[in-house]
């Protein structure tokens, strides 16, 4: 375990997966199973594993933003995070598993290792306890969300915010805390948009288990980015948006 917790580290944990899964194995379904999508409909379970790759590949301009700024040389991790790149290409997510195995070699993985320790933390680790305490708030609001009394707009919104909260907490093991702040900031701006209508539902189950679980993904988030302008942020602009909820 390396003693940094950053956008290198995550990608690190990810790619030393790569080796224990067979040659011949499918690429979408293996990816998807070391990246926890449950998803089993075939073209479904494949969009996740493109985007999720999307995030992937963001994590590694993260790093590579966070080596320049610590006047990293390029030639000493440059060429590895090129093969990265190619190991999480969509164009080879219907070819063998054996076609990832190539690009992630033990090289790849030992340069990441470095990386990962040359960058500063970015975060603490979010606890299993928080994660599960967040899946249960999502459950609480997911067994009042269809209620009768909401209208159409009010009830796809609800919706809408447990598939936030559901992608947040997949993406967490690659992106960090991030996945956490950046469903709030898209919750928040939806909200706002609806101030008016979600207002006339103050004080109903629903809107209050909405307002449960957000609080508590704010407040697991400003708690674990430990990036100084970022942290107390979400709960801080929540608590300004909630004024209409509850």
């Amino acid at each position: 375990m390396g003693k940094h917790l950053n956008s290198a580290s995550r990608l690190l944990r990810i790619l030393q997966q790569v080796d224990s899964n067979p040659d011949k194995a499918n690429t979408a379904d293996t990816w998807a199973t070391i990246l926890g999508i449950v998803e089993q409909h075939p073209v479904k379970r494949a969009v996740l594993v493109t985007e999720f790759m999307g995030s992937i590949h963001r994590e590694i301009g993260y790093a590579t933003d966070g080596l320049l700024k610590e006047n990293f040389s390029k030639d000493l991790y440059e060429r590895h995070f090129n093969r990265i790149e190619h190991a999480i290409s969509p164009l080879i997510l219907s070819h063998a598993w054996s076609q990832v195995k190539q690009y992630v070699t033990p090289e790849v993985l030992t340069a990441l290792s470095f990386c990962s320790e040359i960058l500063p933390d970015e975060e603490v680790a979010i606890s299993n306890e928080e994660l599960n305490e967040i899946r249960t708030k999502l459950n609480e609001l997911r067994a009042v969300s269809n209620n009768p009394e909401l209208s159409e707009r009010i009830s796809q919104l609800i919706q809408h915010h447990i598939s936030l909260i559901e992608r947040a907490i997949a993406e967490y093991e690659i992106s960090g805390a991030k996945a956490f702040r950046d469903a709030g900031r898209a919750a928040m701006g939806e909200l706002i948009e609806v101030k008016d209508e979600i207002g006339k539902y103050k004080g109903s189950d629903s809107i209050g288990a909405l307002d449960a679980v957000w609080r508590k993904v704010n407040s697991v988030a400003d708690v674990a980015i430990k990036v100084e302008k970022m942290t107390k942020i979400g709960q801080e602009a929540w608590d300004v948006v909630s004024k209409f909820l509850s």
